[in-house]
């Protein structure tokens, strides 16, 4: 009985020792920072590691697709700043970055273009206050935004055809918040967060090459390319299971992986849709992370045109639209989804072109009518798109024609994302602790190792809702089980 006894005791102390000299991780996710984890990994000696991702390709919520000899982004498009940014470090020297000034001009659905000089200084309003110190908390970006907003055009322009189209342009710079935070409505967004913007140039172009350059640079980094090979495509997980020394990862297809520590890479959406089951269950205070935090959409259309309408001097075109006509523009144009008397195409912030690529336009969908126009067929798309274009830009572009193809990804309506990115809310910043740092702590083993850890673009607390923040945070937790193991690279 003693020597039975002494012989598992060896064997768990053998195990133990091999886990030590070579310790097993699954990776789910194969986006930004689960690539980011994985060649980190790597760099530190970890060869065991597999990565499970359920799409059909790598990338995530970067999805780079082929259109003739150029690649456009269905997700995620510019790098944003270069001081202090993962992604401008790693492509600096190649030089393929390209400054995006392109900006879009004012149009609205009754008078002529917006006169752009009238358009700066409405714009320069929300940028001047947007930067007051001693902000109120709980206070929604909506609430502080819109009261400075209307303070600053009533003192500037007592009544009028001015205050009236002053008042008009709020609406596109709610939308333009929207396009950058993805939540439904500026009352969902806190107008106090941890986010820190990387000084530099804000919109960096990967021109033709698509935002996939990224994950190629990443894997480039690791000169074994049989890691590749660790990388399992159509692999969707429903449950992960640490409650034991090893934790168990399975998969729809049903097979099941086994390995020392999970790093879980999937979107907050994912995590709100309680998709995967994990055992034992998620600590309290990580499930009011999940719910506190906001997770929200925009939608990116893109039009191609084998002749196109439009010159070299169009920048894109933003609409504003009249009071009177946007409450009932379900009326003027009745084709597709509606709420009240608002048609979905009040939804649509921009059309602007794509640069590096001439016969491309995209179209920049936010706010709440974003998952209906997900559900719209292209027809109605290219109808909507057609109604606001030939509408709005009658007196500068009147030969305005219909696209001959149309590129879109439904990111709301995929399970495996449910969304595309992150936001602040205020129901979070109540709470004491930072929210995003709840979501990046590992959930420990029994014998306190770090099990369960957590990436993604989510977990960051200052680099939410970017592709720096997300390959930050694959390297964070590369490290801190690197540091667990007191590994070097």
């Amino acid at each position: 009985m003693l020597s039975n006894t002494c012989r598992l005791l060896c064997f768990l102390l053998l195990a133990h020792a091999n886990c030590l000299e070579n310790p097993s991780v699954i990776i789910i996710g194969a986006g930004a920072a689960g690539i980011a984890a994985a060649t980190r990994l790597y760099k530190h000696g970890v060869r065991n590691v597999t990565v499970l991702e359920a799409e059909g390709r790598i990338g995530g919520r970067i999805y780079s697709v082929r259109l003739g000899d150029s690649y456009i982004d269905l997700g995620a498009q510019w790098c944003h700043g270069e001081q202090d940014n993962v992604v401008y470090s790693l492509v600096k020297d190649l030089k393929i970055l390209k400054r995006d000034d392109q900006a879009a001009e004012l149009y609205h659905s009754r008078l002529e273009a917006v006169d752009q000089a009238f358009a700066k200084s409405l714009a320069e309003i929300i940028d001047v206050n947007g930067l007051e110190d001693n902000i109120q908390p709980n206070l929604t970006v909506g609430e502080y935004l819109t009261n400075i907003y209307q303070k600053a055009v009533l003192a500037t322009w007592q009544s009028g055809s001015e205050r009236k189209l002053a008042e008009e342009c709020l609406e596109v710079f709610h939308m333009q918040i929207l396009a950058e935070n993805g939540a439904p409505s500026w009352f969902n967004i806190s107008v106090d967060d941890d986010y820190e913007v990387c000084s530099g140039h804000q919109q960096l172009s990967w021109g033709t090459l698509g935002y996939n350059t990224i994950i190629e640079v990443l894997l480039r980094t690791v000169p074994d390319s049989r890691m590749t090979d660790r990388i399992l495509l159509d692999k969707e997980v429903i449950a992960v299971n640490c409650s034991d020394i090893s934790c168990v990862v399975t998969c729809s297809d049903g097979t099941h992986y086994t390995g020392d520590h999970v790093i879980f890479t999937s979107s907050l959406g994912v995590l709100k849709s309680n998709r995967v089951h994990f055992t034992p269950e998620l600590p309290s205070e990580k499930a009011i992370a999940i719910r506190s935090l906001g997770f929200g959409v925009v939608g990116k259309i893109f039009l191609y045109y084998s002749n196109r309408w439009w010159g070299e001097g169009f920048s894109g075109a933003a609409f504003v639209w009249d009071k009177d006509e946007i409450a009932k523009s379900a009326e003027m144009h009745p084709e597709g989804p509606k709420k009240g008397g608002r048609s979905w195409i009040t939804g649509v912030l921009e059309v602007i072109p794509v640069l590096g690529i001439p016969n491309i336009l995209s179209v920049w969908c936010v706010g709440e009518f974003v998952p209906e126009i997900e559900n719209a067929s292209n027809e109605t798309i290219i109808n909507g798109v057609m109604y606001l274009l030939r509408t709005f830009l009658r007196n500068d572009y009147p030969n305005v024609t219909a696209p001959d193809a149309i590129l879109r990804h439904n990111w709301y309506s995929d399970p495996h994302f449910l969304g595309t990115y992150s936001f602040t809310t205020v129901e979070s910043r109540r709470l004491r602790e930072s929210q995003r740092a709840v979501l990046s702590k590992p959930v420990l083993s029994r014998n306190g190792s770090p099990a369960l850890l957590f990436a993604g673009e989510a977990t960051s607390s200052t680099h939410y809702a970017t592709v720096h923040g997300a390959i930050d945070s694959g390297f964070r937790e590369a490290d801190r089980l690197a540091m667990h193991y007191r590994l070097t690279a």
